[in-house]
């Protein structure tokens, strides 16, 4: 390894599994915002893409991309990804530090400590909790989570909330590496006047079109809302056609809500600059790049008060009962009726997102900590524990109403 000027060294770092960096969802915006600042920092970064997902390049924003063969199957994609990914890093490319983005890959993580290769479980959620997979699905990926984290000797969580879970499930010390957002300017309104979208006159939902999402949360909600404001709802459902064809059905007799389809770049930050209210009424996270996002433009965020949702916005934000449609509808109204009042908000939004959630911040942590892993044997069961145990507890901090 060669000489960086953040931290000494030059390292080959492999991220495992993506669907597509360049269009997936929450993972893949971690893995390519995480990737191409390293990479611009002097390491080389090599991303396991699967192979049906689109095209997808072999360098991306500095990083290398390995398109892996994968089975076209929701429940077997990312376990034969892996597998081919990890066979071919083994013998072919040979890394410095292995990051695990999934407990999928990381249930194999004891063949690179076999050749004392140090590996990084991150997680991004509870993944057995979400409502896709179905009870085979769960109960599949709940014996994969305690898999990897039996083997997992450095593993790092995106919550203070996981850092917490996994500490009392599996005695695991965790380290706390949140998810970012960039700080942008306000994109001026020019490609959401093509969709006949008029600024401060919608309310933004941008998501996957997944049930534990909760769309069909706010699409109820808004049904019962007496206002003029559009309800722009921005995602795709990535296979999940029939919930999809759910939501067009709750909202089909309402002309002011507008789908819009997967987007991303211009469109999307224009979306979240102009939007009068952005609302995440998810049931699980993570912690949400969504949410952080809309919050970095300053909108008025209104998410369920999940632990996750409220450990990201803090004081910053307006929360809802998990699951309510009628407490999300008072809380649309309330929000729309009372700008004054949430003006303040938008302010301590922005602030919140620079000072907590810097994806350079992130970056530094990243690469401290892969630098101290790579300076010790991978053998040695080395524990990290970085998470502020003084902090409030996620059920103490304020609700604003």
């Amino acid at each position: 390894m060669t000489i960086n000027n953040h931290v000494g060294t030059k390292m080959k770092i492999s991220f495992f599994v993506v669907k597509n960096i360049k269009i997936g969802g929450g993972i893949e915006k971690y893995t390519r915002k995480l990737g191409s600042l390293l990479a611009a920092r002097g390491h080389e970064i090599t991303v396991y893409s699967m192979g049906h997902y689109g095209d997808c390049p072999s360098e991306f924003e500095g990083m290398r991309v390995i398109e892996v063969p994968s089975l076209n199957s929701r429940y077997a994609e990312k376990i034969s990804a892996s597998i081919t990914a990890i066979i071919y890093s083994i013998f072919q490319q040979k890394p410095d530090v292995v990051h695990f983005h999934s407990v999928v890959p990381a249930s194999f993580a004891w063949l690179f400590y076999q050749r004392n290769l140090p590996c990084v479980l991150q997680m991004h959620g509870i993944e057995w909790q979400r409502s896709r997979w179905g009870q085979l699905g769960s109960h599949m990926l709940h014996w994969l989570e305690k898999t990897a984290c039996k083997q997992s000797k450095i593993c790092t969580a995106v919550s203070k909330v996981q850092c917490d879970y996994l500490n009392k499930k599996y005695g695991l010390n965790v380290k706390y590496i949140p998810t970012g957002a960039d700080l942008k300017p306000k994109a001026f309104p020019r490609e959401i006047l093509k969709l006949d979208i008029e600024p401060g006159k919608y309310i933004l939902f941008a998501s996957r079109l997944v049930r534990e999402k909760g769309a069909h949360y706010l699409i109820s909600a808004f049904n019962r809302l007496d206002t003029d404001c559009k309800l722009v709802i921005a995602g795709d459902a990535n296979g999940e056609d029939q919930y999809k064809q759910e939501l067009y059905k709750l909202a089909e007799n309402d002309s002011r809500i507008v789908f819009t389809g997967y987007i991303q770049g211009r469109l999307l930050d224009e979306l979240f600059s102009n939007a009068r209210l952005y609302v995440h009424p998810s049931e699980v996270e993570g912690l949400s790049i969504a949410l952080l996002e809309a919050m970095s433009f300053g909108n008025i965020c209104l998410a369920s008060n999940i632990p996750e949702n409220i450990e990201a916005i803090g004081e910053a934000g307006l929360t809802f009962d998990n699951k309510s449609v009628s407490s999300l509808h008072a809380g649309m109204d309330w929000a729309l009726k009372n700008p004054d009042r949430t003006e303040k908000i938008k302010l301590s939004a922005r602030e919140r997102i620079k000072k907590h959630f810097s994806w350079e911040g992130i970056a530094d942590r990243f690469e401290k900590l892969y630098e101290e892993i790579t300076l010790k044997p991978a053998s040695t069961g080395v524990h990290i524990i970085d998470y502020d145990k003084s902090r409030k507890r996620v059920s103490d901090l304020t609700r604003i109403r």
